[in-house]
């Protein structure tokens, strides 16, 4: 298939996702909802990394720490196992981590298509962008269905967490010379695999902001997604007392 209709059909996935989360909010708490957004999280992240297995890409395992987006799908996979307090830091990073995965959804194949001119999306291709959008959906789903507070405890909670595995990663990558989340201190540093500055420090100090500045454009756009979804259900809600009120005095 094309790379622009395997985009087109994941993003027409992704729009009428949303809207059904939207759609039936008061409906999300059934917790059948969340083990089925893990289940596909498992079963596109193990796709996606046969699919680096055949391309020569897994030099070190699982692509767990290779960057934050399969960092975040090993996590998902792990929130049942965790406890309420751990669990608490790692819902908040990725409820507002939602819309940077959405937006990498489309970054990843973009940069395939027009940079390294490859037009057919292959198994890789769509397995990550698959990903991206469980992830994106995933994070909207956390905030719709109350599992996520919107508020400063939140987001200090979601930086809390986030720097602390991107800390931990520099840890291995400075006393092992590994090279996690694409940054090598001892050369070869970059940003989603682009060499974009002359420096480890440079390159650091804008991998920190980038995802500062990610973190707080998705909590912004929860807390718009938020305030939207409650006034439609506010909406629905009156128009249904007001047609019962209506029924009891026609009665």
């Amino acid at each position: 298939m094309h790379m622009i209709p395997m985009l087109g059909i994941l993003s027409v996935v992704f729009c009428v996702g949303l809207f059904l989360l939207c759609f039936f909010r008061k409906h999300l708490q059934n917790p059948i909802i969340n083990i089925l957004f893990i289940v596909a999280d498992a079963i596109f992240f193990f796709s996606w990394n046969y699919a680096m297995f055949e391309h020569n890409g897994l030099k070190s395992g699982f692509m767990t720490l290779d960057n934050i987006s399969p960092f975040i799908c090993t996590v998902i996979l792990l929130t049942p196992f965790m406890s309420e307090k751990i669990k608490e830091y790692t819902y908040a990073a990725i409820a507002l981590l939602s819309f940077g995965m959405f937006v990498a959804f489309y970054i990843s194949p973009e940069v395939e298509y027009l940079v390294n001119h490859h037009q057919t999306a292959k198994f890789i291709h769509v397995t990550e962008a698959a990903c991206h959008c469980i992830m994106g959906l995933y994070g909207f789903f956390l905030v719709l269905s109350g599992k996520v507070k919107l508020n400063a405890k939140t987001y200090r909670r979601s930086l809390i967490f986030i720097y602390s595995v991107i800390g931990y990663g520099l840890f291995l990558n400075f006393f092992f010379h590994r090279s996690y989340f694409g940054m090598n201190m001892y050369g070869n540093y970059s940003i989603y695999f682009m060499d974009l500055f002359g420096s480890f420090e440079a390159t650091l100090i804008a991998y920190i902001f980038g995802v500062f500045f990610t973190m707080t454009a998705g909590y912004l756009v929860c807390m718009a997604l938020d305030g939207l979804s409650r006034s439609k259900v506010a909406t629905a809600k009156k128009t249904d007392a007001t047609k019962n009120t209506d029924d009891a005095q026609a009665s």
